[in-house]
């Protein structure tokens, strides 16, 4: 009984870990106008920072470079998780505890690396803007991640 019970506990944790995991990866690391690194495109989430922030030719430029930077630095991150995301899938049938563990190692591991890059690239982008830019795009975050909350708990899905 003890045996089945350990195996039980194993494959909950590894599919609570595949849960939370698909979860961070559909929903990026922060959203449209979250932290940059995500599976979001840069270039839709520039256009809307210019339009909302009227940043000028040279932030516009300055952010470009650093969302580009970031999501070239993230690839080979991502790629990697989605290869683990397979052999994670692929072992339904044939569950390895041992190896499910090393796998929900390292996703936390690369997810770790992932956020504090995206978490530097959002504090350069918030270096670029100037005060009244920053008040607004807080203003912005702010109102975004109520609307989110809200979806959450069952509201209407929140504006793009």
């Amino acid at each position: 009984m003890f045996i089945n019970r350990k195996n039980w506990l194993v494959g909950a944790a590894a599919a609570a870990a595949i849960t939370a995991s698909a979860a961070t990866w559909s929903m990026g690391p922060g959203g449209s106008m979250g932290p940059p690194g995500g599976d979001h495109d840069p270039g839709r989430m520039l256009a809307h920072m210019a339009d909302q922030l009227d940043l000028s030719s040279e932030q516009k430029a300055t952010v470009e470079s650093l969302l580009s930077a970031s999501r070239q630095g993230n690839e080979a991150n991502r790629q990697r998780l989605q290869e683990l995301r397979e052999e994670l899938m692929a072992m339904h049938g044939n569950f390895d505890a041992d190896r499910a563990q090393q796998i929900a190692n390292e996703i936390g591991e690369i997810t770790g690396s992932m956020v504090f890059a995206a978490s530097k690239t959002w504090s350069e982008v918030y270096k670029v803007l100037d005060e009244e830019q920053r008040q607004e795009l807080d203003e912005l975050m702010a109102k975004r991640q109520a609307q989110r909350g809200k979806w959450r708990k069952g509201g209407s899905e929140p504006d793009a």
